[in-house]
């Protein structure tokens, strides 16, 4: 069987979650299967034979600048079908919600596609127009094209379901995982210089990992982290994609005279620093109004830290009883949830405990297997 992958997510060595997905998921299938073909924008993440790997927009990347979403749709649309074919590709997979949306014509190859959720369909304001009505009017006829929909949570599969109309059996849950030689306890004299970097305190301050996006909930979290008093910081970092919700934080936290010195963006932190950071915190809060899996309390967990995650989306199913779980939308129940974690040491011990216990279940090798035989039962 050879399998061809659509990569072209991995714009460049600074991914968001979904990318970190990808290339863990992409690096991970190459090691299971040698007969493979990789296309993608920036390769340095990926760890297949550079024989296998075609890069696309490779010297109009900077040019295509915020317009590199459509371009990926377009090429998949009308240039991808003939490289296939070219290819001689047996199964077509992507690891992103993407694809050929031929509604009416045989696809060159079997499409499975992966879904972490449909957040762009249901808060049009995280993303820019034209990837919402992408995900209102093209993806359809992407899910209908395919062969299998891989949905990386119960929840994401739900979604699917209600709002896409895909039947039950076209959908397999798949879970992601985290990249266990990444996200470790680190060293004493790694974490100490990682948080003198940043010029943070360990156990002196709450951690939002992720990208800065309405549906993060971020509004609720720093009125929870105001209510809980002084003494701890309030670090957010992640990509700054959506500078109008930025701006309306940045009103939001001046107005809370009590709490602004103790609020920090550090925008995104490079890959190999995210453990000392998780370490450190004294806890991990991730309160969003829908995660299709939600890699940030998987990866602190891994990293030795108390986590605490919202009620919403795939949250309650991927942390299970290893993290605290509060509404989404009650500021008191998330203020409270901190305070526990700040002021009982016992609590976050076992927290701590369960979590790298948890996270056991989790891994990128089962995930990768698992994709792979619903792409060899696709030939079937």
């Amino acid at each position: 069987m050879r399998l061809a992958i659509d990569a072209t997510v991995l714009e460049d060595a600074r991914p968001s979650g979904i990318g970190t997905a990808a290339f863990n998921i992409v690096n991970e299938l190459a090691s299971l299967h040698d007969d493979l073909i990789v296309w993608t924008i920036d390769d340095s993440l990926l760890k297949v034979d550079r024989g296998r790997i075609n890069k696309i927009f490779a010297n109009s990347r900077r040019t295509l600048g915020s317009n590199i979403y459509l371009a990926r749709a377009a090429w998949t649309q009308f240039v991808l079908p003939t490289l296939l074919k070219k290819a001689k590709a047996d199964v077509f997979y992507t690891p992103i919600p993407e694809g050929i949306l031929y509604s009416h014509l045989p696809l060159p190859v079997p499409q499975i596609v992966t879904v972490y959720d449909i957040a762009p369909l249901l808060y049009k304001n995280n993303v820019p127009l034209m990837r919402h009505l992408s995900f209102k009017y093209r993806l359809p006829l992407v899910f209908r094209a395919a062969i299998k929909l891989i949905a990386m949570s119960e929840n994401t599969k739900k979604d699917i379901i209600g709002h896409y109309g895909i039947s039950d059996d076209k959908i397999e849950v798949v879970h992601g995982a985290i990249d266990c030689g990444n996200f470790t306890p680190p060293a004493a004299t790694e974490k100490a210089a990682i948080l003198n970097k940043y010029a943070l305190i360990e156990g002196r301050y709450f951690l939002y990992v992720g990208s800065v996006l309405p549906s993060k909930n971020i509004g609720t979290l720093i009125d929870a982290f105001d209510a809980i008093g002084r003494g701890y910081t309030l670090v957010i970092a992640g990509k700054r994609p959506d500078e109008a919700y930025e701006r309306r934080l940045s009103r939001m936290i001046r107005d809370r005279a009590s709490s602004a010195g103790n609020i920090r963006f550090l925008d995104y932190v490079p890959y190999d620093e995210l453990p000392a950071l998780y370490n450190g915190a004294c806890a991990n809060v991730l309160v969003s109004l829908i995660e299709g899996f939600g890699l940030p309390p998987l990866e602190a967990m891994a990293s030795g830290t108390a986590v605490i995650v919202s009620d919403r989306g795939s949250l309650p199913e991927i942390a299970g009883d290893a993290a605290l779980i509060v509404d989404a939308m009650s500021v008191d129940e998330i203020a409270q949830a901190m305070i526990r974690i700040a002021n009982d040491k016992k609590l976050r011990s076992e927290l701590i405990k369960k979590g790298m216990e948890h996270v056991k279940k989790f891994s990128w090798r089962r995930t990768a297997e698992r994709i792979l035989d619903i792409c060899k039962a696709s030939l079937k």
